[in-house]
C-alpha cells in the first residue's frame, strides 16, 4: 500500500481520503511546476517578510492549485510527497548523534513530547471510542514541534544572546524529538499493518518488532558509517594509481541521497519470515539510521558539503510537501476545529506538565544543583514556547494514514479516523505555525532577557534590537526546514554546524564557553556594584544548563565542530 500510486478518483472516495472530486486539468505539466515553484516561493518570501511561517503561504498556494491541478501532478501526488518525506527523514538522521546521547539530554528532549502524545491518545480513547493504536497514531502525528520553524529562530537567538544556554538546549532537543516522532510513527505503522492482517500472535508480533528494529538500526548504521568512511577517504581509494572518486561535494551528496533511497526501497522487498508480507527492515528508521551514522563517521567538511546540497534540494522538497498538502485541504476543514480544539488544549497542557517534570530532573544531572524557582519557571515557559510552532512533521505524517490505508479492518470507522487525523494535522499546521511562531517571536526575547543573570541582562538589553536590525538579513528563513537559508554559499545550512563568518565565529565561540564570556562582561563592567544574592543564585542555575550541555555533548559536540568550521572558512576564503 505504501508504494501504490493514486489513480483515477473513485466516486466512493472523498477528497479527504486523498482523491480529487474532479480529475486533473489537461495542460502542459511544465506550467503546473512553474506555478508551484515560482508562486510558491514568492508567497513564502512575502509571509516570511511579515514574520509569518513560509509554510502557511505554500499551503495556500497548494490549495489554490487544487482547483486547476495538472493531471500528471495529481496522479503522482503521493509519490511526490513521499520524496519530500524522505528528505525529512535523512535530515533528522543528520541532526542526531548516537554517541553523544546522555540521560539528561534524552529526558528533556523526549519526556515532554511523550507526555503530550499520551495525553492526546488518552483523550481520543475517551471521547471518540477508538483503540490505543488509533489514539497513539493521532498523538504521534500531532505532538512533535516544528523543528523547521524552531531551529532557525534558536540560531537567531543564539547569535543575539551568545551567553545564554537556553537556545543551545533547544537546538539539542528539537532534532531528537523529531527523530522520536518519526521512529514511533514507523513502529505504529508496522504494528497497525500486522494486526490488521491478523497473521501474528501478540508474542510473535513483539518478536517481529524487536527483530525489525535491531536489523534496521544495524543495517542502516553499517551503510551510513561505510559511506561516511569512504567519502572521507576518497583520496586513498585508487585503481592503477588513479583516484576513483573525485572527492567533490556533489559526489558525496548524490551517493548519500542514493543510499537513502536504496535503503527506503530495500525495506519493502526483504522479508523477515515471520509472516507473508512481513519485512525485515523498517523504511523510515533505515533512512534515519543511515543519516545518523553517516554524520558520526564522516569528516566534518564532507558532512558540511552534504548538508549544503541537502539544504538546496529541500527548497524544492518543502514546496512539494506543503503545496501537495495544501492541495488536499478544503475550506470545510475549519468546520472540524471544534472537534480538534480539545486535543490542542489537552496536548499543550500535557506538554507544559512534562516540562515542569523534566527540567528540574535534567538540571539535577549536572554537577551543581542550585535552583531559583522563579527563574526555573521562566525557563520552562521559554521551552514551552519553543514547543508550540508545528509544521514540518504534521505535514509529512498527517497524510500517511490515508496513503497507507491505516485501520482498514475497522471499516467505516477506520476511514473516518484516517480523515480525522488528516484534518487534525492540517488544522495544527494552520493554528500552531502562526500562533506559535508569533508567540516565540515576541515573547522569546523577553524571557531570555528575564532568565539571564544581572550582568548578562545589561549586555542583552542593548543587544535586543539586533534581532530586527543586524540579524534580520542573515537570519535563517522559515520554510519548514531546519537548514533552509538565504545566505551565501559559505553558509549552506542554517543549522548549528554551518560555516561561520569571522564575526559569527567569535559569537559562537562565546556561546560555547559561557563562563569565559561572563568573565569578559564582568571585566568590562568593573567598578559597578555587585549583583544581589538572587542574581548569584541565578548564575549558579545558569551553570547547571552549561554543565548539562557539556556533559550531554550538546549541539553535536561544539568544540570539534568549530575546529572544523575554521578549516572550512579558511579553505573557502583561499578558493
Amino acid at each position: 500500500a505504501f508504494g501504490s500510486r493514486e489513480k483515477l478518483p473513485h466516486p466512493s472516495v472523498s477528497r479527504s481520503e486523498g482523491a480529487m472530486v474532479n480529475s486533473g486539468k489537461n495542460y502542459p505539466i511544465e506550467l503546473g511546476w512553474a506555478f508551484l515553484l515560482v508562486v510558491g516561493y514568492l508567497v513564502r518570501v512575502a509571509f516570511v517578510s511579515i514574520r509569518l511561517p513560509g509554510a502557511i503561504g505554500i499551503l495556500l498556494v497548494g490549495f489554490a492549485f487544487s482547483h486547476f491541478m495538472q493531471e500528471d501532478i495529481l496522479e503522482n501526488r503521493n509519490d511526490l510527497q513521499r520524496f519530500a518525506f524522505l528528505l525529512v527523514l535523512l535530515n533528522a538522521g543528520f541532526e542526531v548523534s548516537i554517541r553523544r546521547l546522555r540521560p539528561a539530554i534524552l529526558l528533556i528532549s523526549l519526556f515532554p513530547g511523550v507526555v503530550e502524545m499520551a495525553g492526546i491518545a488518552g483523550l481520543a480513547m475517551l471521547t471518540h471510542d477508538v483503540g490505543i493504536r488509533e489514539g497513539l497514531v493521532l498523538g504521534c502525528v500531532l505532538f512533535p514541534l516544528g523543528e523547521g520553524l524552531v531551529i532557525p529562530k534558536m540560531n537567531e537567538f543564539k547569535a543575539a544572546y551568545p551567553d545564554h544556554a537556553l537556545p543551545r538546549v533547544t537546538l539539542t532537543w528539537a532534532p531528537l524529538e523529531a527523530t522520536l516522532a518519526l521512529s514511533l510513527f514507523s513502529f505504529l505503522s508496522s504494528v497497525s499493518s500486522s494486526l490488521t492482517e491478523g497473521q501474528l500472535s501478540p508474542v510473535l508480533l513483539v518478536a517481529e518488532v524487536v527483530v525489525r528494529f535491531v536489523a534496521t538500526v544495524a543495517a542502516g548504521g553499517f551503510v551510513g558509517a561505510g559511506a561516511g568512511w569512504v567519502l572521507s577517504h576518497t583520496s586513498k581509494i585508487t585503481f592503477r594509481k588513479k583516484r576513483i572518486f573525485t572527492g567533490s561535494a556533489v559526489e558525496a551528496f548524490l551517493l548519500v541521497l542514493g543510499l537513502g533511497f536504496g535503503g527506503f526501497g530495500l525495506a519493502k522487498v526483504v522479508p523477515n519470515g515471520f509472516a507473508p508480507g512481513s519485512m525485515l527492515f523498517d523504511s523510515d528508521l533505515f533512512v534515519i539510521a543511515v543519516g545518523s551514522s553517516f554524520s558520526d563517521v564522516a569528516d566534518p567538511i564532507v558532512l558540511h558539503n552534504v548538508e549544503g546540497f541537502l539544504a538546496g534540494i529541500w527548497v524544492f522538497g518543502s514546496i512539494i510537501l506543503f503545496s501537495m498538502l495544501g492541495s488536499r485541504t478544503e475550506v470545510q476543514v475549519f468546520e472540524h476545529f471544534p472537534q480538534i480544539l480539545p486535543f490542542m488544549l489537552v496536548g499543550v497542557a500535557c506538554r507544559f506538565l512534562g516540562l515542569c517534570v523534566a527540567v528540574p530532573l535534567a538540571q539535577r544531572f549536572g554537577k551543581h544543583s542550585h535552583f531559583a524557582p522563579k527563574k526555573m519557571l521562566l525557563e520552562i515557559l521559554f521551552l514551552f514556547l519553543c514547543s508550540l510552532p508545528r509544521a514540518t512533521l504534521q505535514g509529512a505524517l498527517g497524510a500517511q494514514p490515508v496513503q497507507d490505508n491505516f485501520f482498514s479492518h475497522l471499516g467505516e470507522q477506520g476511514k473516518a479516523w484516517r480523515q480525522f487525523i488528516g484534518q487534525g494535522s492540517r488544522l495544527y499546521i494552520i493554528t500552531f505555525s502562526i500562533l506559535g511562531s508569533l508567540l516565540l517571536e515576541f515573547l522569546g526575547p523577553k524571557l531570555l532577557l528575564a532568565t539571564a543573570d544581572k550582568t548578562r541582562r545589561r549586555a542583552m538589553s542593548s543587544a535586543m534590537p539586533a534581532i530586527d536590525e543586524e540579524h534580520a538579513s542573515c537570519a535563517p528563513s522559515q520554510i519548514g526546514s531546519p537548514f533552509f537559508t538565504e545566505s551565501t554559499p559559505l553558509s549552506p545550512t542554517a543549522g548549528h554546524r554551518s560555516p561561520l563568518s569571522n564575526g559569527a565565529a567569535a559569537t559562537s565561540a562565546a556561546a560555547t564557553s559561557p563562563s569565559s564570556a561572563a568573565e569578559a562582561l564582568s571585566v568590562t563592567m568593573a567598578g559597578e556594584e555587585d549583583a544581589p544574592a538572587e542574581d548569584t543564585e541565578w548564575e549558579r542555575q545558569e551553570s547547571n544548563w552549561d554543565t548539562f550541555l557539556s556533559e550531554s555533548g550538546g549541539e553535536r559536540g561544539l568544540d570539534s565542530a568549530h575546529a572544523a568550521e575554521h578549516c572550512i572558512l579558511y579553505r573557502a576564503e583561499t578558493q
